[in-house]
């Protein structure tokens, strides 16, 4: 009995063994299975052209962008966040690198590419204008707003000057006035001949600016110095509606163009003259002529004598010609104005306007 017991408890036991055996390797068969198709699954699986030009991208794009970036000229150039129009295609640089333009100007051809311009992107300080035949400078006031205006000096260019540094005779009062400064280059007419073709290349680049960036075209003042003061002279007389007062530093309307000024008697044809000539020197000599005449016609003139030429360079003197010059030329418009009120000046601009071709 005890063997049949022990046989049937050995069956048992080998049945047991044995299931168990199965399983295990049943166990071991599933883990092998499921582990081949997961390394199959990385070698074989292609990659589709779509992530394949995602992990491209993602690999050049930094090196691809062509960031640049803004950098300011003279004590810190561009076309600008300016507002920028139709006109000679034109881009504004720095003195070494190219800017971005503002969203507020059209940009048409001026930088391929640019898009809108944060304000970040607002260049300040002296400028080169590019799209031009000759060189021009601007100086911009820093952090200028494009929903404002501002005034604007041109400078007259001066025989044997440059224009570039024309223009840094005002840079400290441009910074503090906020005001901007445009100085073209200098196409002074050879002797013996008209300025026709410097005043046609001056006139148009001031268009081209008041068009482009935030200028307030009632506050655009000429400023000459010199040899400059001789041609502002002549062309404040000539082209009276293109400025609002004029300043005439060291010399005034006798030199080379002093046959070209010829003097208007309508008020809307004048232009106020704020004039500045050395006490001892010879030009209030010459120009005294000029002063009566000018005055006898209704010109508005200020005359101031210096006794040195450093007085012209301090900052001070330039504050008072500047501030003179925006009082002036506000309270002439409005005597201008009134001068067309009455009957007779409106007789006189109809059959002016008549006659005019």
């Amino acid at each position: 009995m005890k063997n049949w017991h022990k046989g049937v408890f050995f069956i048992f036991l080998s049945v047991f063994v044995m299931a168990w055996g199965v399983v295990g390797r049943a166990e071991e068969d599933d883990e092998s299975n499921q582990a081949e198709p997961e390394v199959g699954y990385e070698e074989s699986t292609p990659i589709t052209p779509k992530a394949e030009e995602a992990i491209k991208e993602a690999t050049l794009l930094p090196e691809a962008l062509d960031v640049v970036p803004v950098q300011s000229a003279v004590p810190e150039t561009p076309k600008a966040a300016a507002a920028v129009s139709p006109g000679p295609s034109a881009a504004v640089k720095t003195a070494a690198q190219p800017v971005l333009m503002p969203e507020a100007i059209p940009a048409g051809e001026i930088i391929p590419g640019a898009g809108p311009a944060s304000s970040a992107t607002v260049p300040s300080g002296l400028l080169e204008v590019d799209g031009y035949k000759y060189p021009v400078y601007l100086f911009v006031p820093k952090d200028y707003k494009l929903d404002r205006t501002y005034a604007m000096i041109m400078i007259a260019p001066a025989e044997f000057a440059k224009a570039e540094q024309q223009i840094e005779y005002l840079t400290g009062l441009a910074q503090r006035k906020s005001l901007f400064i445009l100085a073209p280059y200098v196409l002074w007419p050879k002797s013996g001949t008209t300025p026709y073709t410097l005043d046609e290349w001056l006139l148009s680049v001031k268009k081209d600016i008041l068009e482009r960036f935030p200028i307030n075209k009632k506050r655009v003042y000429l400023v000459g110095k010199g040899s400059g003061a001789q041609y502002a002279g002549y062309l404040a007389v000539k082209y009276p509606q293109e400025f609002s007062a004029v300043a005439l530093l060291g010399e005034a309307w006798d030199g080379p163009f002093s046959q070209l000024v010829d003097p208007q008697s309508d008020a809307v044809d004048q232009v106020p003259f704020y004039v500045a000539l050395k006490a001892d020197g010879d030009a209030k000599a010459r120009n005294q002529a000029w002063f009566d005449k000018l005055q006898q016609k209704g010109y508005p003139i200020h005359l101031v004598d210096y006794q040195t030429d450093a007085e012209l360079d301090q900052l001070d003197f330039k504050k008072s010609v500047f501030d003179w010059l925006e009082a002036t030329s506000q309270s002439w418009a409005v005597s201008a104005a009134n001068s067309q009120t009455g009957w007779k000046g409106k007789f006189k601009k109809g059959v002016k306007d008549f006659f005019v071709v």
